[in-house]
């Protein structure tokens, strides 16, 4: 059977418009070149062109148990839906409660994948047990488990007890706009949930070793981190906003800023790191988890070793300091980095191969 021949469901269950921007990418990659189906939630956050190969679900909205997660008349009802349509492969971009019974009923007439974005599930986080259980429970149904970085691919068979053979990579993928001219604001911009593994305890030194660098901070707190936060506000240099952004305010941020940081004490891979470059804006990094697979050093932005904040407002401080003309070239770099990397037009023949395998 070649890929053409493959009968091939998406599903993103999230409520989150990264997670949606992924699969719906993939899904205007594919379609209708591909006999390749959608199933998403009722109402999803970015923009979409619906067709009948598009099966929009009222499913509950985040992955924990919630009072639509029982909504049982619906869930069987999409169960025997997909059951009938006989799909070769099935695909989980996200975690989600629902894709378990999916898994159960559908296994025998599908090939099952299920992506995992954490294998490690984030010291601190108040998500962290929830996460480790269901990617327990995913790693015994799913016929194939999908990583999107190499770092961990041996990490996940030892935690979770899943054969070698089971475990997949692809570098992740998203929409990319045309190249996006830098406006050489001077701005510097940290963004994604204020929490202990971010870093909030570095940049708060690190803004603070930089009075004449403007940043923007972004992002929903922690309540551990609470008391960092309210210093991160006291400093004239820092623009701080704990709120909802909406997907417009979003993309304005990056718009605006000219360098993205992130200083964590701990990552996987980063989104962030893929919106950077969405956006032309090469990004500053602690070199933990694995991010060295997603930024090259010097090229489309820079690693510093873990923790050294000292070092990290040097480089920033050098970096903003920048000629117009060499702050392009990088801005330039970043985008085409970005673009050949993690765009889904490139990734599109990554993801049939990656379906096309069969070992087990």
């Amino acid at each position: 059977m070649n890929d053409g021949e493959k009968k091939v469901l998406l599903v993103t269950f999230s409520d989150n418009a990264d997670h949606q921007d992924i699969t719906f990418g993939m899904f205007e990659q594919l379609y209708p070149e591909y006999d390749v189906w959608l199933m998403c939630i009722k109402k999803p956050r970015v923009g979409l062109n619906t067709n009948n190969h598009v099966r929009f679900v009222d499913c509950p909205e985040r992955p924990g148990i919630v009072r639509k997660t029982f909504k049982l008349h619906t869930l069987n009802r999409e169960i025997l839906w997909i059951w009938r349509q006989k799909f070769d492969v099935i695909f989980f971009e996200t975690l989600h409660t629902w894709n378990l019974p999916i898994m159960l009923f559908c296994h025998r007439k599908s090939r099952i994948y299920q992506m995992i974005h954490d294998v490690v599930p984030h010291t601190g986080d108040k998500q962290a047990k929830s996460i480790d259980l269901m990617n327990r429970v995913v790693c015994k149904l799913a016929d194939y488990i999908v990583l999107v970085n190499q770092k961990y691919l041996a990490r996940v068979s030892q935690l979770y007890g899943i054969s070698k053979e089971r475990v997949r990579h692809v570098d992740m993928w998203r929409r990319f706009p045309e190249y996006t001219v830098p406006r050489h604001t001077g701005k510097v911009l940290f963004f994604g949930r204020l929490n202990p593994y971010k870093g909030v305890d570095n940049l708060l030194e690190i803004v603070t070793q930089c009075p004449d660098i403007r940043f923007s901070v972004i992002g929903r707190i922690d309540p551990s981190v609470e008391s960092l936060v309210r210093q991160l506000e006291k400093r004239r240099n820092v623009e701080v906003n704990t709120g909802y952004v909406t997907d417009a305010e979003m993309k304005e941020a990056f718009v605006e800023a000219d360098w993205v940081i992130l200083p964590y004490n701990s990552a996987t891979q980063s989104g962030v790191v893929i919106d950077a470059y969405r956006y032309a804006r090469p990004v500053i990094a602690f070199n933990v988890g694995a991010l060295s697979e997603q930024i090259e050093d010097g090229v489309s932005g820079y690693l510093l070793p873990k923790k050294s904040n000292e070092l990290f407002a040097r480089k920033l401080k050098q970096l903003v300091a920048l000629k117009r003309e060499q702050y392009d070239t990088l801005s330039r770099n970043a985008y085409e980095f970005g673009v050949n990397k993690y765009s889904s037009k490139r990734a599109a023949k990554r993801f049939l191969s990656l379906i096309q395998e069969r070992v087990i």
